[in-house]
């Protein structure tokens, strides 16, 4: 349970206002998709989850938000999250002083039920001293701009992104409701090349809820082939950071044709001209196929510390074991989890 109140230094925490959790995430530059009210709202409409997120008030004047959700399984059992299916943490503007951080950081381990993929690019959130695992993201500093990041990619996939686009493969943003609809047929595809492997399992509502926000922060991109949709990225704006989150490709050109270089090709010129600073492949899941892949573009290595709260940690654990059990199927259906 997250406490009422603070210790020495914390003056109140309370339920942050939707204008406050705006305010911050908009006004801090190391804020990313994953914690902004839009992301929440989509799976709260999707799977459930419910807004928690805090406003910590400190003595000196000084505010941290804490973005944060919840889900209660079948009734059963709470569980937080920082950012779902994201990374997450802590949110301010302020330099909090030693003892500050020391009281910050206790509420994190007060909760029973927590789980935190660290936003990499967070300071205050990283000095949390309670990590117990690691993952890493791959990231493409943008400000050298994209001539010079192209001339840096492998051998392998500059040619076959050259050979690709002089091939007639193009690359745009979806723009109507059909669209998202054939990308979601290509992950159907790809979820039946991957079969048991598969690492999440998303439903249609998911995508249509995406599809219904019309935000300048989600947007999906598609590869065409003779006017046919044959891949798909879905990636999240925020700030001066994009997200590349979910991928789809026909599995009959899944090897061919190299759809999925120029998907990368269209989507990082497009950021580095709209001038963002990052372009974050974010976590492959210890998939090594995948992450290869995404070495190919010569990014860099950034660690992402996670955080599991002794009882998630029993709950992921078990997770892990039964994931593809009928009761775990049926327990945690429609959440992607």
């Amino acid at each position: 349970m997250l406490p009422g109140q603070g210790g020495n230094v914390i003056r109140k925490i309370r339920k942050a206002t939707d204008e406050e959790w705006d305010r911050m995430v908009y006004s801090v530059g190391s804020a990313i998709y994953f914690q902004t009210r839009e992301w929440f709202d989509i799976w709260a409409e999707h799977a459930g989850f419910k807004s928690d997120t805090k406003l910590i008030l400190f003595d000196s004047g000084k505010s941290v938000l804490l973005p944060l959700a919840s889900i209660t399984l079948k009734g059963l059992v709470k569980c937080y999250f920082t950012a779902p299916k994201g990374m997450g943490g802590f949110v301010s503007a302020d330099e909090l002083d030693s003892e500050e951080k020391r009281e910050l950081f206790e509420v994190l381990k007060k909760m029973k039920m927590l789980y935190c993929a660290a936003n990499p690019y967070d300071p205050l959130t990283n000095e949390f001293d309670g990590f117990n695992d690691e993952d890493f993201t791959q990231v493409l500093d943008l400000g050298a701009g994209f001539d010079a990041l192209f001339k840096k990619w492998t051998w392998g996939h500059y040619s076959r992104t050259r050979k690709a686009l002089r091939e007639g493969l193009t690359a745009e943003e979806a723009a109507t409701e059909n669209d998202w609809k054939a990308y979601f047929e290509l992950y159907q595809d790809t979820l039946a090349r991957w079969g048991e492997k598969a690492t999440n399992t998303y439903t249609w509502d998911l995508f249509a809820t995406m599809y219904r926000k019309k935000s300048p922060g989600i947007r999906l991109w598609l590869a065409r082939h003779q006017g046919q949709i044959i891949s798909g990225a879905l990636c999240f704006y925020h700030n001066r950071h994009v997200a590349y989150w979910h991928s789809a490709t026909a599995q009959q050109f899944f090897k061919k044709l190299n759809a999925t270089h120029v998907l990368q090709y269209a989507i990082i010129k497009d950021a580095c001209e709209k001038r963002f600073l990052l372009y974050d492949f974010l976590p492959s899941s210890g998939i090594e196929g995948v992450i290869d892949f995404k070495s190919g573009f010569s990014p860099q290595r950034k660690p992402v510390h996670i955080y599991m709260s002794s009882l998630m940690k029993l709950s992921d654990t078990m997770r892990k074991r039964l994931r593809n059990s009928m009761v775990y199927k049926f327990l945690m259906k429609g959440t992607g989890f």
